[in-house]
């Protein structure tokens, strides 16, 4: 926070950050997707590979919207359809954090969140609850 309390002189804070958080996804075809995290935690075993998952195909019932369950919105996921799985959730309006935390209570081991189309390959770091990396939408 800046600020100031004489009208005449300039305060001035970064508009920016000269920091990376690099968190590449490597897939078990060998490709790799570029993403960005703050995750501090236990890391997934090194080489292991997990199952993915795409929220949409993890909704906790039928009557579940799949645009609830597509965004990891509280109360949408199905725990048997994600346990030991890396989640893939839709970036969305939803809290980026907190999509981690229904990941995670459903009994995933990880997240990936994606952009759509509309979010373009603008990438926030978040200080995720568990391995997540947030990666573009190409």
């Amino acid at each position: 926070t800046v600020t100031n309390v004489a009208p005449w002189i300039t305060t001035v804070g970064a508009g920016t950050m000269d920091r990376d958080f690099p968190a590449d996804v490597r897939l078990g075809d060998g490709s790799v997707m570029r993403g960005v995290s703050m995750y501090s935690g236990k890391e997934l075993t090194p080489g292991r590979l997990f199952p993915l998952i795409d929220a949409r195909d993890a909704a906790r019932d039928e009557s579940m919207d799949i645009y609830s369950s597509s965004l990891c919105m509280e109360d949408s996921l199905d725990p048997k359809l994600v346990r030991g799985k890396i989640v893939l959730c839709e970036r969305g309006n939803n809290p980026r954090v907190a999509k981690g935390a229904v990941v995670k209570q459903a009994g995933g081991v990880g997240m990936i969140l994606f952009n759509t189309a509309s979010d373009g390959e603008s990438l926030i770091a978040d200080a995720h609850l568990l391995p997540a990396a947030a990666v573009g939408s190409a």
